[in-house]
Formats: C-alpha cells, sequence, structure tokens
C-alpha cells in the first residue's frame, strides 16, 4: 500500500507540473517569439518483490520548449534579407525623391529653360529684360544644382547617423546574448528550465539579425557563440566584442568623403570594417550611402564642373553688351569704366570637380552688371548673337562621358538609374516580405500555442489529477480498513 500511495503522489506531481506548463503556455499565447512548453514524463524505476516486477509510478524526466534549430535559422535569415532589402528602397525612395520632377521644376527642366533664355537673347542680343531672364534662369540652375547635392548629402548624413544607432543597437543586443549565456548555464547546471531565457535570447538573435546577417553554433564546451559573416565572433559565452562607429576623414573612410561614419571593433579602432557587414539592415544604408548616393554625387558634380567650364570658355570669346572705346588702331580696349571688356566668366571658375555643384555660383561680374553678360564675338557689335547661339548650342553639344553624350543625357541617364534601382529595391523588398511571413507562418505551426491544443491537454491533466488523487484516496481507504482490523 505504500508502493500504491507512492504511484498516486507521482502521478499528482506530474500532473500538477503538466497543468502548470499547459497555463504557461496558454498566458503567453500572445507573446511575441514564445515557444511552447511540453512536459516529458517516463515511469520510475520498477521494484521486484517475490519475483514479479511492479510498477512506481511516473516522474517528469524534462521541460522542453518545442523548436526548430533549422526553422529558427530559416526565419534570421529571411529577417536579415528582409531589413536588407526594406532599407535600401527606403532610402532610394529618399534619392528618388530628390530627382522628382513631377511636383516641381527639376534640374533638366531649368537647364532647358536655361539654355532656351540664351536662345531668346540671340534673337534680341540688346534687350535688358532678356538679359535679366537670362541670368534670372542662370541662378535657377545654381539653385537646383545646390538643392540637388545639399540633399544628397543630407542623405549621406542621415544613413551616417542610423550607422550609428543600428551599432548601437548591435551592442546592446550581443550584451543582452552574454547576460542571458550566463544565466542559461548557471540554472542548467542545478537542473532548471531555462525555456523562457532561451526563448528571450533567440528574441535578441532576431532583433541582431534584423541589423547584420548572424550565425549561431555551440562549441565543443557547449559555449553558445554568436558570429557574422565579414565581422566575426560577437559573442563568446559571457564575453562580447563590442563594435563601434565613428567619422573618419577623406583617407580613411570607405567612400572617400569626409565625415563618413564608419564601423570598426571597439578595441581596434584602426581598423574599419564597414564593407565587410553582411546583409540586414546595416549593409543596406551602407551599400546605398557608399554606392548609389556617391555615384550621384559624382555624376552632379561631373555635369556641373563641365557646364560651368564650357558656358565660361565660350562667354570668355565674347565683349561686354556695352559701348567699349577703341584706340587709334581700332582695337577695342581691354577695360572701361566698368571693367573689363572681355575675358569675363559667366560662372564662378570651379576649382574642382568634388564639390562642384554644392560651389557653383555666378561670376560677380554678371551678378553686378547685367551688361557683362556677352552675345557678341565682336566689340559694338549690336545686332551680334553669336556667342548667344554658341552658349545655346551646348544643350545638345555632346561633351560628357568622352562626347558621346550631352549633359541633359547624361543627367536623364542618371536619374533613370537611380529610379532602376529604387523599384528593383522595392520589388525585393515586396518579395522578402512574403517570405518573412512564410518563415514565421512555419516556426509559428511548430513552436506557436494553439488554445484549442493546451485546452484540451488542460481538461485532459485535470482528469489525470483527479484519477491520481483516487489512488491515494483509495490507498488511504485501504489503510483505514487495516487498521479497523486490528482494532
Amino acid at each position: 500500500m505504500t508502493n500504491l500511495l507512492n504511484i498516486g503522489k507521482t502521478g499528482l506531481h506530474a500532473s500538477k507540473k503538466s497543468l502548470e506548463v499547459t497555463g504557461h503556455n496558454i498566458a503567453n499565447a500572445n507573446t511575441e517569439g514564445y515557444s511552447r512548453q511540453k512536459v516529458n514524463q517516463s515511469t520510475n524505476i520498477p521494484l521486484t518483490q517475490d519475483g514479479l516486477m511492479t510498477g512506481t509510478g511516473v516522474r517528469v524526466k524534462s521541460i522542453t520548449r518545442v523548436n526548430d534549430k533549422f526553422v529558427e535559422k530559416r526565419l534570421r535569415d529571411t529577417l536579415s534579407n528582409g531589413e536588407y532589402y526594406n532599407n535600401r528602397a527606403d532610402q532610394l525612395g529618399q534619392v528618388e525623391e530628390i530627382f522628382n520632377e513631377i511636383d516641381n521644376d527639376g534640374l533638366n527642366k531649368v537647364l532647358n529653360r536655361f539654355f532656351n533664355s540664351f536662345r531668346d537673347l540671340a534673337n534680341q542680343p540688346d534687350n535688358e529684360t532678356v538679359r535679366s531672364v537670362v541670368r534670372d534662369n542662370a541662378m535657377l540652375v545654381v539653385k537646383d544644382f545646390k538643392r540637388i547635392r545639399g540633399s544628397l548629402d543630407m542623405v549621406s548624413n542621415n544613413i551616417n547617423n542610423k550607422v550609428e544607432r543600428d551599432v548601437a543597437d548591435i551592442n546592446r543586443e550581443i550584451e543582452s546574448i552574454a547576460k542571458l549565456n550566463t544565466k542559461i548555464r548557471e540554472l542548467e547546471a542545478i537542473h532548471e528550465e531555462t525555456g523562457d531565457l532561451r526563448d528571450q535570447r533567440d528574441n535578441s538573435i532576431k532583433v541582431l539579425s534584423e541589423i547584420v546577417k548572424i550565425h549561431t553554433y555551440e562549441d565543443e564546451r557547449g559555449n553558445y557563440n554568436v558570429t557574422s559573416p565579414g565581422i566575426g565572433t560577437l559573442v563568446t559565452a559571457a564575453q562580447t566584442q563590442p563594435l563601434k562607429a565613428y567619422q573618419f576623414d577623406k583617407g580613411r573612410s570607405s567612400n572617400g568623403v569626409d565625415g563618413a561614419t564608419e564601423v570598426f571593433y571597439a578595441d581596434r579602432p584602426g581598423q574599419h570594417i564597414t564593407n565587410n557587414v553582411s546583409k540586414g539592415s546595416l549593409e543596406g544604408i551602407i551599400s546605398v550611402r557608399n554606392g548609389e548616393v556617391e555615384e550621384l554625387k559624382t555624376t552632379v558634380d561631373k555635369i556641373a564642373y563641365n557646364f560651368m567650364n564650357f558656358v565660361n570658355a565660350i562667354h570668355r570669346r565674347g565683349f561686354v553688351g556695352r559701348k567699349i572705346p577703341m584706340d587709334a588702331n581700332g582695337n577695342p580696349a581691354g577695360t572701361d569704366g566698368k571693367g573689363p571688356t572681355t575675358g569675363l566668366n559667366f560662372f564662378k571658375v570651379p576649382t574642382s570637380v568634388r564639390g562642384a555643384a554644392s560651389n557653383i555660383d555666378l561670376s560677380q561680374s554678371v551678378k553686378s552688371d547685367l551688361s557683362n553678360i556677352s552675345t557678341a564675338l565682336s566689340p559694338n557689335s549690336p545686332g551680334d548673337n553669336r556667342v548667344a547661339i554658341a552658349i545655346s548650342k551646348l544643350q545638345h553639344e555632346r561633351v560628357m562621358d568622352d562626347s558621346t553624350s550631352t549633359l541633359e543625357e547624361m543627367f536623364l541617364k542618371t536619374v533613370g538609374k537611380v529610379g532602376l534601382e529604387s523599384g528593383k529595391a522595392k520589388l525585393e523588398a515586396e518579395q522578402s516580405e512574403g517570405l518573412i511571413a512564410q518563415a514565421k507562418s512555419i516556426r509559428e505551426r511548430i513552436s506557436g500555442v494553439s488554445i484549442d491544443e493546451e485546452t484540451a491537454n488542460m481538461v485532459r491533466y485535470q482528469h489525470a489529477y483527479e484519477a491520481a488523487a483516487k489512488v491515494m484516496q483509495t490507498a488511504n481507504e485501504m489503510f483505514d480498513t487495516v487498521i479497523s482490523i486490528k482494532r
């Protein structure tokens, strides 16, 4: 009868623990990243008595969470890819808006107006109002070049700030993982449950995988390790390898730009690993900053540089649009009361290709006096419009890409490439959303909590608990019967 009481007791304990785990599952049915848990039971070691083998009840062998490592890895990888494409699409969408000419006059339209105003000036070279229109349209060109270049710089700066935030998030998550590793090992050493802590660690891994691509494994010592391709080991048991973000000068940056934020190991500041980052939001934004944005800056600067130089080269050959004094030999004077009469630049001479779009401006002579806008190739020739015509023809001259494209064609090709890359990134982002939803659905089917299933389990374990209690009650009644006989 002692064995009978013990069997009932083990049944009560197993049923009670099963009810507790079932209740825990139900309570966490809507907890993000929770893996349902189950109680693993096994029979106690039987006893042999009088040649007979007698059972001794049940024992709770372990409590495990239902989790598939392959499914978790697939989910992490899809999250990394998804965040990579989403961030690329987001940043390229912002870049695309800079060149959007639907809602405003873009550079292409402004350049066309500039060249058209010189055509009008060629038709009326002595018209002061038309000269004013030429200067106003030139200022619009200057303003739009600066707008585009400034907007691209702003996108780069925003990305730099986001790189710093992502690095801070990486450090926060790897620190959390290292602490969870310590807690899990401590609890496992005394055979305590660690399912919830492992879920928390998996959640941190998922957050980390949204920033960079992640691999996890346990080494021969049982240490849980987190690595990232191209970066290296981030977590080993309780040890971490923190990263840091810092703005480098032009010579040490990955895109050749002053102030670019680079990623490096916190304990090795001389070795930046920006270009080694793989997938996730971090590579998504860095690829746009170092790729498309820098390429656009270079192209816009090149267009601005060539535009100013070619206009200036033609404009310098002309003479001012006012009466020029002549010497005894009939040669025009180099200067008059207002300054030089020829060799004047229309735009301020650019010092370098880099930054030309940011530094573009009208020359001081054109700003100060409309008569300094040259239209004539000969002095004191009111009807001479050859300079104005030559400048207007620049619109269709193939002066870019080794004389293979016009300024307009190069600009439109650049804008078209931006639109193509942005559309491609958006399509890939949409496709990745479907893959993420699929991976989450598979994980939910395997590890998620089914309320119906858990409710059925609760009824089953409740009946088992009642039955085990009945066994103990029966054993107690048998004891009472034996005791009453002795009385």
